[in-house]
Formats: structure tokens, sequence, C-alpha cells
């Protein structure tokens, strides 16, 4: 694998738990304390990083109140200098039913300025009260979807957030969002067991179609679980999605916790073929849970998977696509970071105790020129990803093998 510069910087007082580029230099950060007197104070942060990765100047910062929540998620309106996050408020605002969660806030080089917020969480105030856990604005900045801690997805609209699907859950833990497609109207709601692929329709009415699900596949003797699951950027090939799966236990005793990469790609068109039993149970409960609005349409064809690759022996913690669709990246709770390639999941670069604690947050920048992942250990680590990487690739280890073949067969005609 290829070797490449990377540098750790220091968050003081400040663990980090979300991160998204503004632009190729623009880092925006997100973390804190969380509602406590810990004297961490809960931040939204505004840095510029060079392209040698060796320094992060501070720009501007938003500080939230100490009774509220740590920003634990943000998606970046990169046309309208804008993010989204999501920080539950005091428990006596909480408590007064007004808690606009999902915020948006306005950035700039100078200062950082709250500008509207909206309220999706319905749950009585308690101990455990659900925040925001997932945003992700769609490619056309229109739609936003965001998920919570008590399993429920929400579609608004953007900028104005005002709720266009209402509220639906999952049977199971909700792990990801993401949205693609030819035209970026595809979203994948992410649980432990299922993925569920969504067509957003904008008609007269917007509504949800549920086009397909994909289930957990087999991979080893010991059952996996879904952590992450994105789809190539590379509107140029065809349709794939990328996905982290987790053991949910050892295979044996003694053994680890492994953990995978898998990108499915879809092998046949639609058909009218008969679901199977297990199929047809799992929607049959989705439908039953799910909000009235969601419908199914036509399937977008049988996916399976095309690729996979076991990346490591403890869960993966966070997962990313590059923009261009070339280029995995995911953080381990074994510390590591790591960068795959997308087509053949071959690993290109590994970075063996990237922090103290394990990761809560990584993303390439636009041009996957660097790539920054973020702890709770109160660091950023940057790392500069090559620009093309080293070793010999599989199509070149073929053509010297049909040379040292072609060698062979005119040293042994002598």
């Amino acid at each position: 694998m290829t070797r490449t510069a990377h540098h750790p910087h220091p968050t003081p007082a400040f663990p980090v738990y979300c991160l998204d580029w503004a632009d190729d230099e623009t880092l925006i950060l997100g973390g804190g304390g969380g509602a406590s007197r810990s004297g961490i104070k809960n931040k939204l942060k505004v840095c510029k990083v060079t392209k040698d990765g060796k320094s992060v100047n501070y720009l501007s910062e938003f500080t939230l109140s100490s009774e509220e929540d740590a920003p634990m998620t943000l998606s970046i309106d990169k046309t309208g200098k804008q993010m989204i996050t999501g920080v539950n408020a005091s428990s006596s605002i909480v408590k007064d039913g007004n808690n606009q969660h999902c915020r948006v806030y306005k950035y700039s080089e100078e200062s950082v300025e709250f500008v509207k917020g909206q309220k999706t969480i319905q749950a009585e105030w308690s101990d455990d009260y659900p925040y925001q856990k997932l945003t992700s604005l769609s490619p056309s900045n229109k739609f936003l979807a965001i998920g919570t801690t008590d399993d429920k997805v929400t579609l608004l609209n953007y900028p104005s957030l005002d709720i266009i699907i209402p509220t639906f859950g999952v049977d199971d833990e909700l792990v990801d969002l993401d949205w693609g497609g030819e035209d970026g109207t595809l979203l994948i709601v992410t649980t432990t067991k299922s993925l569920y692929i969504y067509q957003v329709k904008d008609e007269n009415t917007v509504k949800l179609e549920l086009k397909q699900t994909i289930f957990t596949p087999s991979l080893d003797l010991a059952p996996v679980a879904f952590r992450s699951a994105k789809f190539s950027r590379n509107s140029a090939t065809p349709l794939v999605i990328h996905a982290v799966l987790n053991a949910t236990r050892a295979a044996k005793k003694g053994s680890p916790r492994k953990s995978f990469v898998v990108s499915f790609g879809l092998i046949a068109s639609s058909s009218e073929s008969p679901l199977t039993d297990e199929e047809l149970k799992t929607l049959e409960k989705h439908e039953e849970d799910s909000s009235p609005k969601d419908s199914k349409g036509e399937d977008l064809g049988k996916w399976d998977v095309i690729a996979r690759r076991e990346v490591g022996t403890k869960p993966v913690t966070v997962f990313d696509v590059s923009d261009d669709g070339k280029l995995l990246a995911y953080g381990c709770s074994d510390l590591s970071i790591g960068i795959l390639d997308s087509k053949t999941l071959a690993p290109l670069l590994k970075i063996l105790h990237a922090h103290s604690f394990p990761p809560t947050a990584l993303k390439f920048n636009s041009s996957a020129s660097l790539l920054v992942s973020a702890s709770a250990d109160n660091t950023i680590r940057v790392i500069v990803v090559p620009a093309s990487f080293g070793g010999i690739s599989t199509s070149m280890l073929a053509v010297l093998l049909a040379i040292l073949i072609l060698i062979l067969a005119l040293f042994l005609r002598r």
C-alpha cells in the first residue's frame, strides 16, 4: 500500500463529532460537551486547511448554550453557504414544545449566524429524549432528509424547512441516510438489517416510492449488520451502492468481530418475479409502520454483491465516498483509517493509529486531495490523498505475466 503524509491537529477542549467541507480548503467542525457543566463548550467552527495538510487555521465560530446538545451531524449547502445540523434546545424549551432541533446556520470566514430551525421530534421530554443524528441534503439542494435516534425519518423542503413527507419510523435501528441516482432523487434509508431505496416523486405533491429493499448478505459464519450505505458519486458508472457491514458477534468464541465493505450493483433489469417469503414479510411490516404517503413503485432491478473486502477485526464507525466515486474511506474502532479503490475494493492506504478514541467523523474534500477524520480525543487528522497510488495494478500484473509466459515459451522452443 502507498505511504502518504498525514498530520494530527489538536482541538483543545473540543471533541469533534461531525464535519463537512464547504469547499476544497474550508472545513466546518461541530461538537462539544453536550448539555453538561463540564466546561466544554458546544461549537460550530469554520477553519481553513492548507493543501499540504500541515496547517489548520480557525476563522470563525458559533458557541451554543451549555444547556443545549452538541452538534452530532452536519450537511453543507455549498451554493447558499449554509450548514444544516441537529441541536436539541435546553430541557425547558423541549418541555415547552418548541425544540427546533433541525437548524440552519449561515457561515463565512468572519462569522456563523443562526438562520432558522424546524421541529420534527414529537416525543415527550425524558432522560433519553431523541436527538437528530443524521442529516443529508439532496444533490439539487431541494430536499433534506433527517434521521433521529428514535429511528424516525423526515423529509423537508430546503431551504424553507417545511415538512413535505410526515415523519415515519423504520423497523430496526436507523444508521444512515444518503442521496443518489442519475437525477439525485433516490434516497437510501439504512437500518441495521435493510437498505430501503426510495425515489422522491415531485409532481403535484411530493411523495416517496419504495423502490427496493436490500437485506444483509451472508458474508461470514457470524451475522452482520449494516453500519452505513452510500451511492457511488460517479454518474458515469452504473448505479452502485457501497456499504459497511459489521459482525454482530464473533463467528466462534475467541475470534474477532470482523468488519466488511461491500459493493452492491444491479445485475439485472427489473422483473415481475415473485418475492421470497422473507422479503414479503419485511415489506409488509415496513408498510404497516410507514407513512401512508409511502407507496410501492416498480423495482430498479436485481441487486447483488459485486465486490467485498474484509477491512478490520473490529467494527467500522465512519464511512465516506469521494465526489468522483473513485475512493472509499473508512474509520475503524481499532483506531485505523483506510482508503479503498471503489471499483475493486483493493486497499490503497491505511493509517494504523490515527486517533486515541474511535473516529467519529470522516470526509473527503471535493477534489479528494484531502481526507479529514475526527474523534472525541480532541484531535482531527488531515490525510493527504496521493494523486496516484503506488504498487502494481491488476492490469499491469496481467501484462507482465503475459510477457513472462511468452519469454518462457520462446526459451522452451529453443
